[in-house]
């Protein structure tokens, strides 16, 4: 039976001015708060901003689909290559498969062991089917490894590193290399309700082809316009008018430069086999020299004119086995530089890069002299001359008659940070960070005819040539200055493969034209900054555009990358204990996106 209710005693009924707590009430109202706080969020996400996970590489190295975190063993430079394939859908059914293929044969492995003499035989058999040479076994192995991404190439040495390793079943990556998920980004989808999307915008859109597939990419080309890819640049027109090429605005053209080399990472193997530097004294023969090494850089020596050069020498395979074996390296050939990508892995079919950028850590210990610093395209020299005494810079274009001016903190004895770029038709020099103005303009027009049959000039030059070519397209010179030049480096432009560009490798060009892509009213054109192995707007196979209400947002921040490697992680120390945390955050590659 059920007791009956009984009133409460007398002492816990409630008085007048008593607060009466329902427990019922309580819990429902921590319910509620926790369905508001849940609804928030997917307002949020709705409509401010969402999270997504980069998956390829079609943006490296400006974002990072599923990747390895590589440090060469040669120079110790830190850089990424990609492996989303071995997480594709044809990667994922190839392992179920294989998995499934497997645990067939554990079981025939069984039944071969069992006590029925006929039952054993059959699936004897059976198993000796699946694991013979050329098995279900060995295809599905065969067809995983072709997944992985066998070895990759230093972009700054060229060393090239194996990341697999034999095991009993077959190829399968070394431990010592794991895989981490692509970056994590935070995307706005607010601000394009107020404004019109800009040129350069990182941006996710959904797939035309897929609407249920978001892609990211590059917008580099707006509603109305035509948008031609020359010679690794971006051109535009509308209604007819003359094409310009797509000049990128400071912060973006310092996000998309790409290290071609760096001197804080030289390898020691290939300096022990007699490697040349790539940076190398331009004094003619004879003469004294004009630098010497120092560290990570040169110093220049006080009195008279001393020039520096980089060369691209790459060393081959056989270099790299010669150096490895303790034999003297063979002969140094200049190269061009191209648009190789070790994200990539391989190497794909090389195109000449001429816009560059060379960067380097000054510092003067005495009050004058001048300091220079120098990039060719296609034979032209594009100069900045810094007077240490006054911390006046000039720049000296092509084709212009006088130079054009401008003031830098660059003056007498101290240590600056100087950048000088030769991007997009345009020269710009940043001193510690900061672009410095100029009293005149900083870039000149070149037709789009033009363009498109420039070439470099890689004739062989020697030290003492007061003309380099492209293959020394980068200098430092010093006048009468006592001063060091310390971890230099040389970068590159992302270039925009088309249909005709210079290949290094046959000295002509390609066949065809460039590619033209005109645009309608809300429609947008859009291509990965890894324009090697990005399909975008170029490769789709139903039009080229983007359409306005296909765009879910702007890229704003790297929110999340995967967690430093165990062995990097900073340990939290208590008391004479110490705690190594397994997945100590990444601050460092947490960033905007630019």
């Amino acid at each position: 039976m059920t007791a009956p209710l009984l009133p409460a005693p007398a002492s816990d009924r409630p008085r007048p001015g008593d607060v009466i707590r329902n427990p019922l009430g309580m819990q429902r109202e921590t319910v509620e708060s926790v369905v508001i706080a849940f609804t928030l969020a997917l307002l949020f996400r709705a409509f401010e901003a969402e999270a997504f996970v980069i998956p390829t590489g079609s943006m490296a190295p400006t974002l990072m689909g599923r990747h390895k975190d590589l440090v060469c063993s040669a120079c110790g430079d830190d850089y990424r290559v990609g492996c989303s394939a071995e997480e594709d859908e044809q990667s994922q059914e190839f392992r179920a498969r294989l998995a499934q293929l497997e645990a067939e044969a554990d079981a025939l492995r069984d039944k071969a062991r069992s006590g029925d003499e006929a039952a054993a035989r059959i699936a004897a058999r059976k198993l000796d089917q699946l694991e013979s040479r050329g098995g279900q076994l060995e295809q599905l192995r065969t067809r995983l490894a072709r997944k992985l991404v066998q070895a990759s190439r230093c972009g700054n040495c060229g060393h090239v590193m194996q990341l697999v390793e034999d095991t009993p079943t077959g190829v399968a990556y070394d431990p010592a290399y794991p895989s981490y998920n692509g970056d994590r980004v935070l995307v706005d989808k607010f601000s394009y309700d107020f404004r019109e999307p800009r040129r350069w915008d990182v941006v996710v859109f959904k797939y035309p082809e897929d609407a249920k597939t978001n892609y990211i990419k590059r917008l580099v080309g707006l509603p109305g316009e035509t948008v031609s890819i020359v010679g690794g640049d971006i051109w535009t027109t509308r209604d007819g008018q003359t094409p310009q090429i797509a000049r990128k605005p400071p912060e973006r053209l310092l996000a998309m430069l790409q290290c071609v080399h760096d001197t804080r990472h030289e390898a020691a193997a290939l300096r022990t086999a007699g490697w040349p530097s790539r940076w190398t004294d331009w004094s003619a023969a004879g003469a004294a020299p004009g630098w010497t090494a120092e560290g990570t850089g040169f110093r220049s020596r006080p009195t008279g004119t001393a020039t520096l050069r980089y060369r691209h020498l790459v060393a081959s395979p056989d270099d790299w086995e010669a150096a490895a074996a303790g034999k003297p390296a063979g002969a140094a050939t200049p190269a061009l530089i191209d648009d190789f990508q070790p994200y990539n892995a391989v190497a794909t079919r090389p195109h000449w890069v001429g816009d560059l950028a060379v960067e380097a850590r000054l510092e003067s210990r005495a009050e004058g002299g001048t300091v220079s610093l120098d990039l060719v395209e296609g034979g032209a020299v594009h100069r900045c001359t810094i007077d240490l005494a006054t911390g006046l810079a000039e720049l000296s274009l092509p084709g212009a008659a006088q130079p054009v001016r401008g003031t830098t903190p660059v003056r007498g004895r101290g240590r600056w940070n100087i950048l000088l770029a030769n991007v997009d038709d345009e020269l710009t020099l940043s001193v510690d960070g900061r672009r410095v103005a100029f009293d005149g303009p900083t870039r000149w027009n070149v037709a789009i005819d033009t363009a498109e049959q420039a070439r470099p000039d890689d004739s062989p030059r020697q030290p003492g040539d007061e003309l380099p070519g492209d293959l020394a397209p980068a200098g430092i010179t010093a006048v009468d200055a006592d001063v060091t030049v310390r971890d230099i480096r040389v970068l590159r432009d992302v270039f925009y493969i088309g249909a005709r560009e210079y290949l290094p490798h046959t000295g002509g060009f390609t066949e065809g034209r460039r590619l033209d892509f005109p645009l309608e009213a809300d429609q947008f054109f859009v291509l990965g900054d890894n324009s090697a192995a990005s399909k975008d707007s170029r490769l789709w196979l139903e039009g080229h555009h983007v359409d306005r209400h296909l765009l879910v947002g702007r890229a704003l921040a790297v929110f999340w990358p995967h967690a430093v490697s165990p062995s990097w992680a900073v340990p939290l120390r208590l008391g004479s204990i110490e705690l190594r945390l397994p997945a100590w955050p990444n601050f460092g590659r947490m960033r905007w996106v630019r």
